[in-house]
């Protein structure tokens, strides 16, 4: 998910703005976000990190800063980013009715608001390439998988859950540095794995939890932290070459959540070990047409002790022997994720039918999800008269552990209950999404949805699902 719009520079903060610093620096300390590093942008998810290092010195036109609704804030936003502050409001709602299937028919409304901001201190105080950032949000709502579909897995709405009925949630706050032209980016803090890695801003075009803002089968698992929690972390990314880069970090790993029900704990007394990731991307561009990709592989290892779905400690079946399961020490992630413009329909980053894919896959003893497949269209451009439209289209297909998929069957064989708030044996399903976002006005975005599980939550005893939603986003 991609963050705001680049902050205006300056050179030297004048006299008389000297004693305004003082009161804006405690302010946007608290308020904060994410320097946009990342040229690629999602209009219409919220407000988010920056998801994507992309090609330097792109020959195409830089995204226009995005419209606001309110417009300058009469004058406020255009002085602040003079001294070297940018901040943003922004509000997104994801409504979901369960139309057909599932387990009854019913709709419910989740949002977001969120507030953040990005303190350059290059600009602010001199000291080149570095940036602090941090973000809050306000999450409200039900959830429509849950109270009609029958999905424990995956959620309609993706901007639900993990508020926990906070009025101001913390979501990052961190530090970043860049060194040497911007070839090595440091990062450390209260930040997520999710901020950096198997991520990119296109996946929140869609509102389904399958993809946005990462693999669904990653961030499933303790350790791999994403949007909105945090813990302990860092990592350092080194750009070979123009086109490639490598990246490493380390994070804490804790039981979900990692930060607390109001992202202010910061301890580490409940952390299990660490998830150590890395990635490396090739980021090409090809043609005439500046045709853009991005191409990244990446692994995860949490050095954890996790038990075993299926057998205790003797290798006999956890629900026949009634003992501890058996402990695992380590859980291991991988993933692929790719993305490319096929065919450019105007000037801007994103203006073309871009292609995008995903996938990933856990240690199946330990982990809910075994595999994980993600295919996805975005088409923006493509009508002239409204060139800022834009089509999704989406399939994902999972399978669950096969581990938990036996545990199940066994309970089922023995007539003993399920835990975990299961309705039956979970195996494999499939999850379709078209979409079609719409600007409707300066700042406002609206996006109906068509949204289809096949299994939901990979249950056969559940009748397939259609659901029709209808996702919103402001930018004040």
């Amino acid at each position: 998910m991609a963050g705001g719009p680049k902050v205006p520079g300056f050179q030297d903060v004048p006299s008389y703005r000297l004693p305004a610093i003082g009161a804006l620096l405690g302010t946007a300390l608290c308020l904060t976000a994410v320097r946009t590093s990342a040229q690629q942008t999602n209009e219409g998810v919220g407000v988010t990190q920056s998801q994507q290092a992309v090609q330097p010195k792109l020959p195409v036109p830089a995204p226009p800063a995005p419209s606001h609704l309110l417009g300058d804030w009469g004058g406020v936003r255009t002085y602040l980013g003079d001294l070297g502050i940018d901040l943003l409001l922004d509000y997104t709602a994801e409504t979901a009715w369960n139309v057909s299937g599932g387990q009854r028919r019913g709709a419910d409304y989740a949002h977001q608001f969120g507030l953040q901001a990005d303190i350059d201190w290059g600009k602010l105080a001199g000291i080149p390439g570095f940036s602090t950032h941090a973000v809050f949000v306000n999450r409200a709502g039900r959830n429509a998988s849950a109270d009609y579909i029958g999905d424990s897995v995956i959620q309609a709405q993706e901007i639900y859950g993990a508020g926990f009925d906070m009025a101001a949630k913390l979501v990052y706050l961190y530090g970043e540095q860049t060194l040497w032209n911007d070839r090595i980016d440091l990062a450390a803090g209260r930040v997520s794995v999710g901020a950096d890695f198997a991520a990119s801003p296109l996946y929140c075009n869609f509102m389904t939890l399958t993809i946005c803002g990462h693999p669904r089968a990653l961030t499933s698992n303790q350790g791999f932290t994403d949007w909105p929690t945090a813990g302990w972390g860092g990592r350092v990314r080194v750009r070979s070459t123009a086109q490639t880069y490598i990246m490493a970090g380390a994070y804490e790993s804790k039981p979900f959540p990692p930060g607390g029900r109001t992202g202010w704990d910061w301890s580490t007394h409940h952390s299990t070990g660490e998830t150590l990731p890395v990635e490396a991307a090739w980021l090409p561009v090809f043609g005439h047409d500046q045709l853009t990709g991005h191409y990244k592989l990446g692994a995860a290892y949490d050095n954890s002790s996790f038990p075993d779905y299926f057998r205790d400690a003797a290798g006999r079946p956890l629900v026949a022997s009634g003992a501890a399961a058996r402990r695992h020490h380590g859980r291991t992630s991988v993933w692929a994720t790719a993305d490319q413009m096929l065919v450019r329909n105007g000037p801007g980053l994103n203006d073309g039918l871009v292609l995008l894919g995903a996938y990933a896959h856990n240690s199946p003893d330990v982990s809910l999800f075994e595999h994980f497949a993600w295919v996805g269209l975005l088409d923006r451009g493509f009508w002239p008269a409204r060139p800022q439209d834009q089509i999704g289209l989406a399939v994902t297909y999972y399978k669950v552990s096969r581990s938990l998929a036996a545990r199940e069957g066994l309970q089922t064989a023995l007539g003993l209950p399920f835990a975990d708030g299961n309705y039956g044996v979970q195996s494999s399903a499939f999850v379709l999404e078209a979409n079609y976002n719409i600007p409707v006005y300066r700042g406002v975005e609206v996006q109906p949805e068509l949204e289809y599980f096949i299994r939901p939550g990979g249950r056969r005893s559940i009748p397939n699902a259609a659901v029709l939603g209808l996702k919103m986003h402001v930018l004040f």
